[in-house]
């Protein structure tokens, strides 16, 4: 080429035209962003699904680490979330040596372990090892289908996603929790617990051996079914390793531990509280087992059941019989957390209330008659009234006038605002908000384990905190129900209490039973010297009354068998020097409670309307009623005397309907009237 011509061509001017490897590169990015774009849409798009791993049964534990009681998870499957830090090394170890050597050094898929298996095939015609990973296996565990060419297909892509979302170790978490140990057990930890009785933090080589064997075969190596074939699975893998365990060791087949139902209303309550897993509790097996014997051989209310409850010093409950022990209508729902009426056991609380305010003492000398208070004319049990009697012997005979007027002194709003205060709901009835002067006799709904919390203030000087049944503690500040002094007080009374006819007195232990409206609910109450809380109830989870049910004859036998478990049999009956005398400190204000100084008429109330017309159009009587200090009683209708007999009780003869106006003179000179309209 001439020089001329050498300079005619054109020079190639700088960034004009890239190398050709440039562009290569520059390609395969751009097709390696575009894939990767593509996985992250198609990851977004297809989710591996996570439903079967989030499934888990519920093992409930005692506090000697005893199994308790349990349920399977929604599936139906015995399976409980494991990691890699629960299980020991030497498990993991044999693990991956025979199922996935390479697990920390493929991202998923095993190309040499899939070309192995695929040459195996073509040369032998018949599989002779398999090419799949845990990641792999882990994702036909997630979503399980049959043996195929595109189920195979199916496993490799979700392996990588697998891998690309939680990692190996969250692929090794999942493949821990599901991986099929025989029956319906899942899962390294769930097995280990029921095959071996321990967690799988420890695992002999032949426990470990029997785990890797199973999930290979685990219907044709059940242990229950067919345990040689699995030992002989599990002899192979120990012969396997390197260097090889002793083959030297006694084999025999696991065996499952069926779960015992020993605390069926806690695992529901547990459930309830969306619990799952493992769960340790403050339960004491013995105890829990003795409650249940005692609950069993007591006769139950007709067609009706037991409940109990036991708190020990550290308001940890260490019992729980909730009903489900006897077969009767509804005995499956769980008494402890089932609102129902009280009866007389919140009279305690009413009393101590009024002792801290300084209305009432121990020694005050109260009266029990019929009376009417705000409206409400309450009768004692049987319908017959004591007269005077001092507040401490109100309370050991839980007599209802007394405990109203004291509930009438505190007022109801403040007695049952206090016990929000403290944590505890009183429902009342018919969705009402404003309490009355019934929530002093069961006027209201309240559950067995609040009410048995209440009662813990006894022995923890009227200080109240939490129960607890489960393992870690909830760290909750305690609350004040009562001051120190009043519930002294209130515990030496109820220590007064007489015990159940024939049973054995004791002067250590304090002692309260209620019976609800209508003998539909009994309840006993303990707290002993030792710091144990314990309580009772009894009757039907539907509701229906039982004739003849009470506190103290049907519940109470059972808080007394339960009391000899915790104490040791003291008899003797309380010091004769009991706080019932009148201690002549007390100032007269305190000495005698007062009461109204004008007569009550009870009935008819003020303002009612009475239905006095017969089905054949005549007047029908209408008795009165009134009550006072000043007897005997003058009872003027419309301004006139009405004429009563004496002995007989004040009857009023209407003749006609309309309006009528009752007035009742005691013979200090007080009256009290009425208006009232006869239909």
């Amino acid at each position: 080429m001439t020089l001329e011509n050498r300079a005619a061509t054109p020079k190639r001017q700088p960034g004009t035209t890239q190398p050709r490897w440039r562009r290569l590169c520059g390609a395969a990015l751009c097709a390696a962003m575009v894939l990767v774009v593509a996985l992250a849409i198609t990851d977004r798009l297809f989710p591996p699904r996570l439903t079967r791993a989030a499934q888990a049964s519920l093992l409930v534990y005692g506090r000697d680490g005893a199994l308790l009681d349990g349920h399977t998870s929604a599936d139906g499957f015995w399976r409980v979330p494991t990691h890699a830090s629960d299980v020991d090394p030497l498990y993991l170890s044999t693990l991956f040596r025979v199922e996935d050597h390479r697990f920390y050094a493929h991202p998923g898929i095993d190309l040499l372990a899939l070309g192995r298996a695929f040459l195996q095939i073509l040369v032998r015609h018949r599989i002779v090892s398999g090419g799949s990973t845990l990641a792999m296996q882990t994702a036909r565990l997630l979503t399980p289908h049959r043996h195929t060419l595109v189920g195979k297909i199916q496993d490799l892509a979700r392996a990588l996603q697998l891998e690309w979302r939680y990692g190996r170790a969250g692929v090794l978490d999942l493949y821990l929790t599901l991986a099929p140990e025989g029956r319906n057990i899942e899962g390294i930890r769930a097995a280990s617990l029921l095959y071996f009785s321990h967690e799988p933090s420890h695992l002999s080589a032949q426990e470990a051996a029997f785990l890797v064997a199973l999930p290979r075969r685990p219907a044709a190596l059940r242990p229950d079914k067919h345990p040689h074939a699995l030992i002989q699975a599990a002899q192979s893998i120990v012969r396997s390793a390197t260097p090889p365990f002793s083959t030297e060791m006694i084999w025999v087949a696991p065996v499952f531990s069926h779960i015992q139902h020993n605390a069926p209303e806690l695992t529901e309550y547990l459930a309830t509280r969306h619990s799952q897993g493992v769960v340790h509790t403050t339960i004491d097996t013995r105890l829990q087992h003795s409650v249940w014997r005692i609950t069993q051989t007591r006769p139950a209310p007709l067609r009706g059941t037991f409940a109990a409850l036991i708190v020990n010093r550290d308001q940890e409950i260490v019992a729980w019989v909730g009903g489900a022990e006897h077969t009767c209508p509804g005995c499956a729902i769980n008494m402890v957390t089932t609102s129902r009426s009280p009866g007389s056991t919140l009279k305690p609380f009413i009393y101590g209330m009024a002792f801290e305010a300084g209305w009432l003492t121990p020694q005050t000398r109260i009266d029990d008659r019929r009376m009417a208070l705000g409206g409400y004319a309450p009768f004692d049990f049987g319908h017959a009234f004591t007269g005077e009697t001092t507040v401490a012997e109100a309370l050991q005979l839980s007599l209802n006038v007394p405990a109203v007027q004291a509930l009438q002194k505190i007022g109801p709003r403040r007695f049952v605002e206090r016990l929000a205060a403290n944590g505890v709901t009183l429902h009342l009835p018919h969705g009402g908000t404003q309490p009355g002067l019934a929530v002093a006799l069961g006027g209201g709904n309240i559950t067995l384990a609040d009410l048995t919390r209440l009662y813990t203030a006894f022995t923890h000087s009227g200080m109240m905190s939490d129960l607890v049944v489960t393992h870690p503690f909830p760290s909750t500040a305690p609350t004040r129900l009562l001051t120190s002094r009043a519930s002294s007080a209130v515990r030496d009374i109820l220590r007064g209490t007489a015990p159940p006819q024939g049973l054995t007195t004791w002067h250590s232990l304090g002692f309260k039973t209620g019976t609800s409206y209508g003998n539909r609910d009994a309840w006993a109450f303990a707290t002993l010297p030792q710091g144990w809380t314990v309580g009772v109830w009894a009757g039907r989870p539907d509701g229906t009354a039982v004739p003849g049910m009470t506190g103290r004859d049907t519940a109470g036998p059972v808080l007394a068998d339960i009391a000899s478990l915790l104490m040791p049999a003291t008899a003797g009956s309380p010091s004769a020097t009991q706080q019932t005398a009148i201690a002549p400190s007390l100032s007269p204000a305190l000495i005698k409670a007062t009461r109204p100084k004008a007569p009550q008429i009870i009935f008819p109330k003020n303002h009612s309307e009475i239905e006095s017309r017969g089905p054949d159009g005549t007047m029908l009587p209408v008795g009165l009623e009134a009550s006072g200090r000043c007897l005997p009683f003058q009872w003027f209708v419309n301004g006139a005397p009405l004429p009563v007999a004496p002995g007989t009780e004040p009857v009023w003869y209407p003749s006609s309907p309309g309006f009528a106006h009752l007035t009742v003179v005691d013979s200090c000179g007080k009256h009290a009237d009425v208006s009232i309209r006869v239909r």
